[in-house]
């Protein structure tokens, strides 16, 4: 592991350290290949659970990291104020610094497999000198199905498990119409001369405000950022379907945007209210879940970058103090590993 750089930075948190985590593509194969993080600790640098924080499809780790509000907390700083510890990766193709394989490379169980290989780190071995008895999975959209995918395939690895932007009922009408705010990420100018190939995909310019936005809460300001920042990404998985959720054996909170078009759309999820969204969801997982669902109102697809996101934020916040703990014989203090 690499040690890329460590500050103390008023918008990420008391602490942040720049991590660089070695992982593999696949079990069996050698770890020849980097992760970037920002792991950021509360003040102090003391708490014995982390939130894993694994983004959607063309995001990286700076969905975490902004503010869809400037006036209030990023979901970082949020939760190192609750005395929680966040490690905000970057999967391949995403911020500049994590690899970047050949989209060939990768295997049908490549991005969970890398969940599962840092998810494991942080409990055994540390990172930055920093090991953690808990770890919870935050995902959003495609992020929410790796790591719904982790606690299916390895239940023990997890101890709560957040799913944002991600349920059992997407609108498929919408997601059909998706496809074609696509494009190859070699198109794109903003992966000019980083050696993507043509099996890597990004969104069209212009196209994130459309899709995951909705307008009266969001900052056009915000919106611009996301479109500077916006990732590369490649579609490898094979996932569980619903059925198999009743193997997740641990806390499990979801969390949909009432107009999320991606989900909430042409046949999709009631956003009715957030009883609505637990009576669907509620059947597909087992009681050890104690299942919870929000719906966050006047909100879409990217929740975080919305100014209604301190709403979920604190929902999340407080359902994890609940649950998990960052301290004491729930959580406890962070150790040097």
């Amino acid at each position: 592991m690499t040690i890329t750089g460590q500050k103390d930075r008023q918008d990420l948190g008391p602490l942040t350290i720049e991590v660089g985590i070695e992982v593999s593509l696949a079990p069996g194969l050698p770890a020849d290949h980097e992760i970037a993080g920002v792991l950021s600790l509360p003040g102090g640098g003391s708490s014995d659970t982390v939130q894993l924080l694994v983004s959607g499809g063309t995001y990286g780790s700076e969905y975490w990291l902004m503010r869809g509000d400037p006036e209030h907390p990023s979901y970082v700083e949020t939760m190192a104020g609750a005395g929680y510890a966040t490690l905000a990766v970057d999967r391949f193709g995403a911020g500049e610094k994590s690899s970047l394989p050949p989209s060939e490379s990768f295997r049908k169980e490549t991005h969970v497999h890398v969940v599962s290989q840092i998810a494991r780190r942080l409990r055994e071995d540390g990172v930055a000198g920093f090991r953690f008895e808990r770890v919870v999975l935050v995902g959003h959209s495609y992020g929410s199905t790796l790591v719904r995918s982790q606690a299916v395939r390895e239940p023990g690895s997890v101890d709560g498990l957040v799913l944002t932007g991600e349920c059992s009922k997407p609108s498929e009408a919408a997601f059909e119409e998706f496809w074609t705010a696509l494009c190859t990420a070699d198109q794109d100018p903003r992966f000019a001369g980083r050696g993507i190939d043509a099996g890597y995909y990004t969104t069209r310019p212009g196209k994130r405000g459309e899709w995951f936005y909705h307008a009266s809460t969001a900052d056009p300001e915000v919106i611009a950022a996301d479109e500077r920042a916006k990732a590369a990404d490649v579609y490898s998985e094979e996932f569980p379907p619903p059925t198999e959720n009743t193997a997740i054996r641990v806390p499990v909170l979801i969390v949909v945007g009432e107009h999320d078009r991606l989900l909430c759309g042409e046949g999709g999820t009631d956003a009715s209210s957030s009883e609505e969204l637990l009576q669907q969801e509620s059947p597909w997982y087992s009681p050890e879940a104690c299942l919870e669902a929000v719906i966050v109102p006047d909100t879409g697809h990217a929740l975080n970058l919305h100014r209604t996101a301190p709403q979920w934020f604190s929902a999340a916040r407080e359902w994890c103090d609940r649950h998990i703990g960052s301290t004491g014989r729930r959580g406890g203090k962070g150790h040097g590993a």
